[in-house]
């Protein structure tokens, strides 16, 4: 492992240190972000889901109880893999345009899984990821906690596509004054 990995990884948190998840001091790992967002995503599915069958449950029978259980309960179970197969997606996405820097992460979020240390960036593809469901959970959390270099990366390169353009392109209105 190279100097600026065992850097970062000795930096990165026990993934179950439910303190920090918490109480919000430090960052969270990536299998933490996983847990909190696939908890958001399907508890708001929950809600939404367990509440319309209340209402046409109350509008049916007269009593909603037993429809609310189930259709929240449906609702969460939907909410947070539909939440999930879309992360999954992404990370998949991203691990083709920037596979160093997941491996990056991948190596802070799972610093003693061999595999991932053994082996080169090359190794880092999405049709390697996608063969094995542990490997695309793996990236899934690395890709969470990759979020913020990612949105970096993403605006300094539209910056420089900004950059690019002239008062004219913006007025949209050059040639016109020229040819007047």
């Amino acid at each position: 492992m190279s100097p600026q990995v065992a850097d970062f990884a000795s930096n990165s948190q026990h993934p179950f240190s439910l303190l920090k998840i918490i109480g919000g001091w430090g960052n969270v790992s990536g299998p933490g972000l996983v847990m909190f967002r696939s908890l958001l995503a399907g508890t708001y599915t929950a809600v939404v889901v367990g509440i319309s069958t209340t209402l046409v449950a109350s509008a049916l029978w007269g009593t909603a109880a037993l429809p609310f259980v189930l259709g929240s309960s449906l609702g969460f179970t939907i909410g947070s893999l539909r939440w999930y197969m879309s992360a999954e997606r992404a990370a998949l996405f991203d691990l083709y345009r920037y596979p160093s820097l997941l491996r990056l992460h991948l190596l802070a979020n799972f610093p003693y899984h061999g595999e991932l240390s053994r082996n080169g960036v090359e190794w880092y593809t999405p049709s390697r990821f996608k063969s094995s469901w542990t490997l695309k959970s793996m990236l899934v959390a690395a890709w969470l906690s990759a979020q913020p270099a990612i949105e970096d990366i993403q605006t300094r390169t539209e910056s420089e596509v900004v950059a690019g353009y002239t008062v004219d392109d913006y007025m949209m209105d050059g040639n016109r004054g020229k040819e007047e």
